[in-house]
């Protein structure tokens, strides 16, 4: 983590995210995907909203090499586990390819052989961004540092409800309960410009915000 910091350029960025709306996809699918053997959690939605973002923003799915820019062929998501002993990245290869159920199922997976030390080498490697989760634990946000040699990581907040200002058809604001969560991406500005780390951010809000019912 000490090399990581004097090596990339760390710049952060803060979006939050209104998940009512994968709050709601969540609630009604739930049951279902239990019944199949799968826990559906608020994280499985992240993840399929970043791997569906990243290959139209392929900068944030960059790695360095010396003082090269790779861009990598595969959107392979490392999903930080908090263990007892410390932290371990898994990795879900080909995220992109994977279905709301498929991402879930091999989330649980990958988490469970974690806990329980029956990962193997493969599945800790070849990843090419990273998404952490300190909000299970409480935190509003937390700036999380670069897996190394990737470009970007996600950091997500504790997803809550919270009072928010909403405009109605109407026109007129009112005060609202929001589910709500603090996305921060923390990225590599050596390759990474603030403008590409926005963009990305703005597409993954845009799509837990706009989650389609058909995906669950």
């Amino acid at each position: 983590m000490v090399t990581s910091r004097r090596v990339s350029a760390h710049v952060a960025s803060f979006f939050e995210v209104d998940f009512t709306r994968v709050a709601q996809l969540r609630g009604k699918a739930k049951q279902q995907y239990a019944e199949r053997g799968v826990n559906l959690t608020f994280l499985a939605f992240i993840v399929k909203a970043c791997a569906d973002n990243l290959r139209k923003h392929a900068v944030v799915n960059a790695a360095v090499s010396g003082d090269s820019t790779i861009y990598r062929n595969e959107v392979n998501i490392g999903i930080a586990v908090a263990l007892e002993w410390g932290l371990i990245v898994p990795v879900v290869k080909r995220a992109d390819e994977l279905s709301l159920m498929g991402l879930a199922r091999a989330i649980n997976d990958l988490g469970e052989r974690a806990r329980t030390k029956k990962l193997s080498p493969d599945d800790i490697q070849r990843g090419t961004f990273t998404i952490t989760n300190p909000g299970g634990f409480g935190p509003y946000a937390g700036i999380p540092i670069i897996n190394q040699p990737q470009v970007a990581i996600l950091g997500v907040g504790a997803i809550e409800k919270r009072p928010k200002v909403v405009t109605g058809p109407d026109g007129n604001d009112a005060i609202a309960i929001r589910t709500m969560a603090m996305l921060t991406m923390s990225y590599d500005h050596r390759v990474v410009d603030g403008a590409d780390a926005d963009k990305f951010l703005a597409d993954v809000k845009k799509l837990l915000q706009e989650f389609p019912e058909g995906a669950v």
